[in-house]
């Protein structure tokens, strides 16, 4: 699969493992983790899928996985700041087309939005 944003629009690569590290770092801005979580996890579709508390507990502070109302408040400003589709939930965060694209990677069923 060959990687285009469209004609004449520049991009580059990130570390996806770089991007994991950073949504775990409580230094960073809970909406923005999200965001890098998003990225982080994304498989080639875009979507970083999550078991039930997971995005939670990746997202804790002190240790203590967030409730699950601290989850989806983050969750909501990222999709009001455009950094995550409108279609994220905890179980699963999208990024769209315009934002992201990956070139390697099996296409792997999402258990949550099953029309990709």
């Amino acid at each position: 699969m060959a990687i285009s944003f469209g004609h004449d629009r520049p991009w580059g690569g990130v570390s996806q493992r770089e991007y994991r590290r950073m949504a775990q770092d409580p230094g960073h801005i809970l909406t923005y983790r999200v965001h890098f979580a998003a990225i982080g996890w994304a498989d080639r579709q875009g979507h970083a899928a999550f078991a039930p508390g997971k995005l939670a507990a990746l997202l804790s502070k002190k240790g203590q996985p967030l409730s699950d109302q601290s989850t989806t408040g983050a969750i909501t400003r990222a999709k009001q700041l455009g950094l995550v589709s409108p279609r994220s939930g905890a179980a699963c965060l999208v990024l769209p087309s315009h934002l992201f694209q990956k070139g390697k990677g099996a296409p792997v069923p999402c258990r949550l939005h099953l029309d990709r």
